[in-house]
């Protein structure tokens, strides 16, 4: 086992560490910071607990900063490194997937704008594995995933290969609407009142290490004054909707957050997306269809959900600024497009239900 250690967190100077390439090493690539950092913190101790059970070639590499988790990946992959361990939260995860693929220049007109046919991946044999591994981890709630940390590691050798779905999004820069954002989902992204619960719950989370508190504070700020805002939606290019939208999902997943239940019909791998469009509502009713998120509603005869499954969908606002929100994370605002791709990406993981 090798560890790289600070002075090789630079991208260039991983890549130059891994001049002598054997495509069978594996790669674990891990967010010291997930879990409030106690990731990289407990790491030796982790790894004391670990190591018999990996593979006798393999290689540590910690991520420094943001996207270090994409950029990596992707240069590995294209150096010919097939397997991919990610170890962390949902964004952790999420940067080592996008690094999977490689995107191709695109017309930012997001009204005009046409779909690959397929996406182009960083290395055909590459595989992720999914080591969930930070204080949120919904990603495997949806794969129904059944250990994590140290325990999923001891089942590595063990772990089922699959194809699973990703969906594909363009969001618009918060800061310039002319530029966009190239964003592979797992599990879903939130449009609307809860990204911006997401978006402000990171921000107080700077000053307020505690995940809870900073989720109650952002909730109890963000759902009195919101607005819900005029959009229009449009569905697999010809079903067009328009309404005051209060909350949207696009999710592969059919957990959010704390929970709940948005889409309980979401598949990994049915070659579709699902959408949730919570219809204009006030405060009081607004929660209340929040905490109905947590059964197992399939939004029959329901007048302020919308529940649509399709190939793509497209939001465009008629007001303010809506945020968007990918996997926990704040990403940008609409106009946003999503598309999902069928069995577009192999991974590994140590359980795996038949109806996922």
């Amino acid at each position: 086992m090798r560890t790289s250690n600070d002075s090789l967190l630079k991208n260039k100077n991983i890549i130059k560490e891994l001049n002598k390439i054997n495509p069978k090493e594996m790669i674990l690539l891990l967010n010291p910071n997930s879990q409030g950092g106690n990731t990289g913190k407990n790491w030796i101790l982790t790894y004391s607990k670990v190591k018999e059970f990996l593979p006798t070639n393999h290689r540590i590499i910690f991520t420094k900063k943001t996207n270090d988790g994409i950029l990596v990946t992707r240069r590995l992959l294209r150096k010919g490194y097939e397997n991919i361990v990610a170890i962390g939260g949902d964004g952790t995860i999420n940067e080592i997937a996008n690094g999977f693929f490689i995107f191709q220049p695109q017309n930012r007109n997001l009204e005009k704008f046409i779909f690959e046919s397929r996406l182009k991946l960083a290395n055909p044999n590459g595989i992720m594995y999914i080591i969930p591994s930070g204080s949120r981890n919904v990603l495997a709630r949806s794969l129904g995933l059944k250990h994590q940390g140290v325990q999923a590691l001891k089942r590595i050798k063990q772990m089922k290969r699959r194809k699973i779905d990703v969906i594909l999004a363009f969001i618009t820069d918060k800061d310039d609407p002319s530029l966009t954002h190239k964003r592979i989902i797992l599990n879903a992204a939130e449009i609307g009142i809860g990204a911006e619960i997401i978006d402000r719950s990171k921000k107080v989370r700077r000053k307020i290490k505690s995940r809870f508190v900073s989720t109650m504070a952002s909730i109890v700020a963000t759902l009195p004054a919101y607005n819900s805002n005029e959009c229009d939606i449009v569905i697999d290019g010809h079903k067009k909707i328009s309404s005051k939208m209060t909350m949207g999902v696009v999710a592969n997943g059919r957990f959010l957050g704390g929970g709940f239940k948005a889409t309980p019909r979401a598949k990994f791998s049915d070659g579709l997306l699902d959408i949730m469009i919570l219809k204009n509502s006030g405060s009081l009713k607004m929660l209340d269809k929040l905490i109905e998120l947590k059964g197992q509603s399939n939004y029959k005869f329901e007048e302020d959900i919308l529940y649509y499954q399709a190939s793509e969908v497209r939001f465009f606002p008629k007001e303010r600024d809506v945020t968007v929100t990918v996997d926990g994370e704040p990403i940008g605002i609409l106009p946003a497009i999503f598309k999902c791709y069928h069995n577009a990406l192999t991974i590994k993981s140590e359980t795996f239900s038949s109806r996922i």
